[in-house]
């Protein structure tokens, strides 16, 4: 059990990192550096100097600047696990719930407001955890993909992805309560190569359309698995397993939910150019740059930059945004905060 004293040193230690911007070094503070009786001032002042003693210059880790846009205005959306932004309608993001609701895809806008609440056509929502914008079939369009990828109790051995393409908002009349349609819903199904796994990471390339799966695995070792290109709706697909990576803990050790959370994979996007790849964590970020002539594979057998996240409830999504120039992310629960991040 963390004391009052240094649960809250810790969290300022995670409140200030993207104002002071410094490298984060691969070290675990010691609570033993931010003492129990420290409060207020003294508390921030003994997380800043704990910053400072473990994030040496060199580091390829990093704190970026992020900012509060918005909260989710939407009593709808309290679940937040996905987020992509729109290509048709740029300005625009698209976020689901979690298990629990319907075949819902939501469009908001950057200050938090819904545009409208679309519901996909014979698709069914056991447990979306991540989603992205990504190539259609359609020469020209763009797609929505869902991933219905979560197993938390690893009992399901077959899973889906949707895909649909994004609608038009110009055309949207109907008023915020109104649910919209989705007709042409794809549904692929897939198995791992080598057991039931969780995964709540779903990328697609902007250009090839391959889908980059990552699962979420308690001690931070995750699989990586590709989907055939194209697609097949015919049967059930295999992923082929393309890699792995260990996400380690910096902050936090041991089994319980902090040690685990910084090290589970919850989230990841690429950029809408496929020049940058990022996986999350509930409390850190890890990107990695694409180089054109390097398959995906090859480029996360590099060690990426490793970046603070906002502190959040449950942090899940993370998506770029559509001119490539920051990352933006949101979390689960109710009035969720919307966060933009400059690109490392």
């Amino acid at each position: 059990m963390i004391k009052a004293g240094k649960r809250r040193a810790l969290i300022l230690t995670f409140l200030i990192a993207p104002v002071f911007a410094l490298p984060l070094a691969a070290h675990r503070i010691s609570l033993s550096r931010l003492h129990a009786r420290q409060t207020g001032h003294d508390a921030k002042q003994a997380a800043k100097r704990a910053l400072k003693a473990f994030f040496p210059a060199g580091s390829r880790a990093i704190a970026p600047t992020s900012r509060l846009l918005a909260k989710l205005d939407d009593p709808r959306i309290n679940e937040s696990s996905g987020l992509a932004a729109s290509s048709r309608n740029p300005g625009f993001l698209y976020t689901h719930n979690d298990s629990g609701d319907g075949a819902f895809v939501f469009a908001i806008d950057r200050s938090g407001h819904t545009k409208a609440r679309f519901h996909l056509q014979n698709a069914h929502n056991v447990d979306w955890e991540d989603m992205a914008v990504g190539p259609s079939q359609h020469s020209g369009h763009t797609a929505i993909y869902a991933g219905d990828t979560g197993n938390n109790n690893l009992d399901r051995s077959v899973m889906t992805i949707y895909r649909v393409d994004e609608p038009n908002l110009g055309t949207i009349k109907k008023t915020l309560r109104d649910d919209v349609p989705l007709n042409g819903v794809e549904t692929f199904q897939y198995r791992y190569p080598d057991g039931n796994h969780d995964c709540e990471t779903v990328m697609v390339h902007p250009r090839t359309g391959e889908i980059i799966l990552v699962s979420k695995e308690r001690d931070g070792h995750s699989g990586i698995y590709s989907l055939p290109v194209p697609l097949s709706k015919s049967g059930v697909m295999t992923a082929k397993k393309i890699g792995a990576f260990a996400f380690q803990n910096t902050f936090f050790s041991g089994d319980d939910k902090l040690g685990r959370g910084e090290r589970q994979a919850t989230g990841g996007a690429i950029s809408p150019d496929g020049t940058h790849l990022v996986i999350r964590t509930y409390i850190k970020g890890y990107q990695w740059k694409l180089s054109a002539g390097k398959s995906i594979s090859q480029t996360l057998k590099s060690a990426p930059q490793e970046f603070m996240l906002p502190l959040t409830k449950q942090g899940e999504s993370i998506c770029y945004r559509h001119d490539n120039g920051a990352i933006l992310m949101t979390s689960e629960g109710a009035n969720p905060p919307l966060y933009e991040m400059s690109v490392p």
